[in-house]
């Protein structure tokens, strides 16, 4: 009877324990914060890119040449063959904007060392944003007009049409001259000296920026 009494005993003491133990285990689990996400250097630096959005790093401003024939068509279209013709020559200027498109920078485009101490970046080639490209339209003048059709056959066309007729060819010349004045090489520095000033100033302090296409990268 006594053993079996000292048997109950301490069942109820090793209940308590236990009830003890899970209240101090539960306690601890609801005052520990949960663990905070790990991110690396690489990805805290890319946010930082990003968050500065910085993509055009250089304007190029421009005059092209664009020429514009009307001649009849239909049944006059064998006027043309008598020089019977509206031909316009314009100075179209515009504006074309490159720089760098970050939606192209990956994590493995970025090396940090051990220490934080240094950085290279791999940035995307420089392009130019055609989707940006803008006519000046107030700085356009007509070089040349010559008429040679009478005004029942050919419309009289007002410059204004002219514009939007060659709006996509004169946007392409701007383009090409802008690509051979050099404005991709130009975005390459410009962008390669933004970043390493940017990078300097998150305290890495020697940094290493590679265009691809530019400076070996």
């Amino acid at each position: 009877m006594q053993t079996l009494k000292l048997i109950w005993n301490g069942l109820a003491v090793a209940a308590v324990l236990f009830m003890v133990w899970s209240v101090v285990q539960a306690f601890q689990e609801m005052s520990t914060p949960p663990p905070a996400p790990t991110t690396t250097v690489e990805t805290q630096i890319i946010e930082a890119v990003r968050r500065v959005n910085k993509q055009i790093f250089i304007e190029h401003y421009a005059g092209v040449e664009v020429r514009h024939l009307d001649a009849p068509g239909g049944w006059a279209a064998f006027l043309r063959n008598l020089g019977v013709r509206q031909e316009f020559l314009v100075l179209i200027r515009g504006r074309v904007p490159a720089g760098i498109d970050l939606s192209q920078l990956r994590s493995e485009d970025i090396w940090v060392s051990s220490d934080g101490r240094r950085a290279q970046i791999t940035l995307p080639p420089p392009q130019v944003f055609t989707e940006q490209v803008s006519l000046d339209l107030a700085n356009s003048r007509v070089i040349e007009n010559t008429d040679f059709c009478p005004g029942f056959i050919c419309p009289r066309t007002n410059l204004e049409s002219f514009f939007q007729a060659v709006d996509a060819e004169a946007k392409a010349a701007l383009v090409q001259a802008a690509i051979e004045a050099g404005i991709l090489s130009q975005a390459a520095r410009d962008a390669e000296a933004y970043y390493t000033q940017l990078l300097n100033s998150l305290g890495i302090a020697e940094v290493r920026v590679i265009v691809r296409g530019y400076g070996g990268g």
